[in-house]
């Protein structure tokens, strides 16, 4: 069925209606960053004529084969996608979801991530994203460029300020309230929500910020994401004056290379994956949470927590992107005061190796550094706290993923999506759709007031130093105040997650 043709500040688009939801797929919110604009910010769309077909999805971002899936790849993948109840007046808030995937994989129209049921159970305008990822969209060369040559950092983050951008110009015409916008995303994608409040051309194009399990201190200072540019420069065997042949190299070899230089830094178990957000000084002037303790970022509300066993769906990756065994770790805290590596190692004694490596890593990944960014931001912003405890049918299956994979789609209700369809299996379907129902309208009423209580009564309080309210999602729902306090305790003073 023909859903409603829309006028947009650059021209007409023609979307579907797909059980009573009218969806925009492939919409352009930046020109192609190819040839002249490969390696460089993202530019506006120019104005077109007649009306576009937005009916089919772009193509995702170029990624290692093997985490694409069946989805077509390519340079050209500036796109986003929109699940609108109506394109009326009705201003609804929108719900902006940045994808995660380490900032090598990913993309906005996986089947996981479709906005379908949010929009029509939520009523809410529900907006997916794509940006560049791997070495295109996060490896740093303005320090290697030589003369006459421009390269630019953050280019995957700059391409999601470009997609708010579009979002704040378009999204009412779609039916949505460009004044009433969330960003929310997980995992890498948490990363880059917790970025984007400390970024200066971000301010004001969102209102409120979920940040799901989000590795929220893994930003990168100039030396270290130097050392990974010059190393995937080795891989390709280019001189670091020779930085122009980027421009031009075919971008099957780009994408080889970045998947080798993710195997090699797992493989040296330095905790630190190559691509993401760089303190540069400008686009991204510090430290995500220095700039919140130090005050400069504006006062938006902010949900934020992690899933039981985070860690578990990454170490069945290969890469293992998380520690797996006793030397993996001892080479995590090698750098440790040796009397905190014992207070930490002594607090997961009663686990078994395995999930005491998956433990202490995923704590200080997530966990930990998601206190920390809650921590400082309850001291300038409301916030509130969540740990997602339901030990789910992923959790249950011997080579199957963690919690992680099945979470976010419990937002966003996709149970029909692949992955999510095998993981969780008709016995565990019914309980599923009910925590899901209610993770849905804690996020519809953090997204529509700014708050995660219902209208009328505070059954989630705030969170803070003093009391650490946490609301614990699992068969029922109940505030515990400082879950896991022992574990907390235990990394007190430990430095996590920043590398300079």
């Amino acid at each position: 069925m023909i859903g409603s043709i829309v006028t947009t500040a650059k021209g007409h688009l023609q979307g579907t209606m797909e059980n009573d939801i009218c969806v925009w797929r492939g919409v352009r919110y930046a020109k192609a960053p190819v040839a002249a604009l490969r390696f460089r910010s993202p530019e506006p769309v120019g104005k077109w004529s007649g009306v576009l077909d937005a009916v089919d999805y772009g193509h995702i971002p170029l990624q290692p084969k093997d985490r694409a899936g069946t989805e077509k790849m390519g340079e050209d993948c500036l796109f986003l996608n929109i699940w609108s109840p109506r394109a009326d007046d009705k201003k609804r808030p929108v719900m902006v979801w940045i994808p995660d995937g380490a900032y090598i994989s990913g993309a906005g129209s996986i089947n996981r991530f479709n906005g379908h049921s949010l929009a029509k159970n939520g009523d809410v305008v529900v907006v997916s994203i794509n940006y560049r990822l791997g070495a295109l969209g996060y490896l740093d060369f303005t320090g290697l460029a030589g003369d006459g040559e421009k390269f630019e950092t953050n280019l995957g983050l700059r391409d999601q300020v470009a997609s708010l951008r579009w979002v704040q110009e378009n999204i009412e015409v779609f039916g949505g309230d460009p004044e009433n916008v969330t960003i929310f995303g997980e995992l890498s994608g948490g990363n880059a929500v917790t970025t984007l409040l400390t970024v200066p051309s971000a301010r004001g194009l969102f209102q409120k910020v979920i940040a799901e399990s989000p590795t929220s201190t893994s930003v990168y200072g100039k030396e270290i994401a130097r050392q990974a540019s010059e190393r995937f420069l080795q891989i390709l065997g280019i001189g670091n004056n020779e930085t122009y042949r980027l421009k031009t190299l075919p971008v099957s070899d780009i994408v080889a290379a970045s998947s080798r230089l993710l195997q090699e830094n797992s493989q040296a178990m330095n905790g630190f994956l190559p691509f993401g957000p760089v303190v540069d000084g400008d686009f991204l002037p510090d430290y995500p949470l220095d700039s919140i303790r130090s005050k400069k970022t504006e006062g938006i509300p902010l949900l934020i927590g992690m899933n039981r066993d985070e860690a578990s769906s990454l170490g069945q990756l290969d890469p293992h992107l998380i520690p797996s065994n006793a030397e993996m770790i001892d080479k995590t805290l090698e750098n440790t005061d040796p009397g905190a590596k014992e207070r930490i190692n002594k607090a997961y004694w009663s686990f078994p190796e395995r999930e005491a490596a998956f433990g202490i890593r995923s704590d200080a990944v997530y966990h930990i550094s998601s206190i920390r960014y809650a921590e400082a931001y309850s001291k300038i912003e409301r916030t509130w706290m969540y740990h997602y405890d339901r030990k789910t049918a992923s959790i249950c299956l011997e080579n199957g993923g963690g919690a992680s994979i099945g979470k976010h789609s419990f937002a966003l209700q996709n149970f029909s999506a692949t992955l999510v369809e095998r993981i969780h299996s008709i016995r565990f379907r019914s309980a599923a759709h009910k925590v899901s129902n209610r993770i849905k309208n804690h996020w519809v009423n953090f997204a529509k007031y700014g708050n995660p209580n219902p209208p009328l009564g505070e059954i989630w309080p705030k969170y803070n130093e003093a009391n650490r309210y946490t609301m614990i999602f699992n068969k029922r729902d109940y505030i515990e105040k400082d879950p896991n306090r022992m574990i907390r305790l235990a990394w007190e003073g430990i430095g996590v997650g920043t590398y300079k």
